[in-house]
């Protein structure tokens, strides 16, 4: 005879993942090591983000990597800035607002994109 019940000591495995915020981000090499600014772009499409632009920075001179918020709705910043883990972030806002963040990638960016 057969049954149908269910089976005993079978545990489903739930995996949360967080999705970002719509925004769109632009990512600046502020250090001047060649291929930062890629490299941090393809980090942050892996979880979902969305890059718009990868450039230079006028000077390369920042001392670390900085998640600059363009408007004053932080959520797409603070979610930048925990993927990258940092908490160098500041809103600057301007009426160029092309972008919702902007990343200054500096000389530590190979630490915040392990």
């Amino acid at each position: 005879m057969k049954t149908d019940s269910p089976e005993v000591g079978i545990k489903k495995k739930t995996v949360v993942t967080t999705v970002p915020h719509i925004g769109s981000i632009e990512i600046l090499n502020g250090c001047g090591i060649e291929g930062a600014a890629n490299k941090v772009a393809d980090f942050l499409r892996s979880r979902n983000f969305d890059v718009k632009n990868i450039g230079n920075a006028q000077a390369w001179n920042y001392p670390y990597t900085m998640v600059v918020s363009r408007t004053l709705d932080t959520t797409v910043a603070f979610q930048v800035a925990n993927a990258l883990k940092t908490d160098k972030k500041t809103i600057i806002r301007n009426n160029e607002n092309l972008y919702d963040v902007t990343v200054f990638i500096g000389p530590d960016f190979a630490e915040r994109i392990k």
